[in-house]
């Protein structure tokens, strides 16, 4: 029997290119208020195209600005302390409540707790989780695919692995160990996010792949 439906957060429950763009914005308005120099254009422009990594440093260059690496720490400063600008999916809030009229809920996510935190808050949907697990707050070696963040959240829910159910969006770190726990697992592929275009074999797949929030439900209830 089902007992409890666990969440990832980021391209889960909200676009995560949404916070990348948001923390880009903040940067920009810091380098120009000290250089004159705006950069957010290229920054979307360099993610768009598939580029990771340090983007300020290429992006300052391209304006005949070069910058001493502390400064490029404390753009990184800037980006993960901002404030973001971010929303939840459009049917995010009306599944968490479904789900929690019949489920225990719980949210799983990896990342630098403060930031995930500041997400959480921004996206407004703290109140849906009985229980949450920042991995990082866990210790950087215990972000998934480690065993640990999804036992601290059955045990936090007072509920066995094999009784929850994990959502999440990326096969390389949400799902083979849930599945080797006794999770039941929900990929949401849902087309412009950061995962979508992952294929791997099934041992690392989720059991059910929807495109969309509104079918969790449902599948929840087939699942159980």
């Amino acid at each position: 029997m089902i007992r409890a439906v666990a969440f990832d957060m980021d391209d889960t429950l909200y676009p995560e290119r949404a916070f990348v763009f948001s923390g880009y914005r903040a940067v920009s308005e810091a380098v120009e208020a000290e250089l004159g120099v705006s950069i957010y254009d290229e920054l979307v422009q360099l993610f768009d195209s598939g580029r990771r990594g340090d983007l300020f440093t290429p992006t300052l260059a391209r304006h005949q600005v070069r910058v001493e690496e502390c400064y490029v720490r404390s753009l990184v400063a800037v980006y993960r302390a901002h404030r973001p600008t971010i929303a939840p999916f459009p049917e995010a809030e009306t599944v968490l409540r479904a789900i929690r009229r019949r489920y225990r809920t719980a949210l799983i996510s990896d990342g630098i707790h403060e930031v995930q935190h500041r997400k959480l808050d921004a996206l407004g949907l703290r109140p849906h989780f009985e229980a949450i697990v920042m991995s990082g707050e866990l210790g950087r070696e215990f972000w998934k695919p480690h065993p640990l963040p999804f036992e601290d959240c059955a045990r936090k829910l007072a509920v066995a692995p094999a009784q929850m159910v994990y959502v999440g969006d990326n096969p390389a770190k949400d799902f083979i160990t849930a599945r080797s726990l006794g999770l039941r697992t929900i990929r949401v592929r849902r087309p412009g996010t950061l995962h979508f275009e992952i294929d791997l074999p099934a041992a690392q797949e989720a059991d059910v792949t929807v495109e969309t929030l509104s079918d969790v439900l449902d599948v929840v209830e087939r699942l159980g």
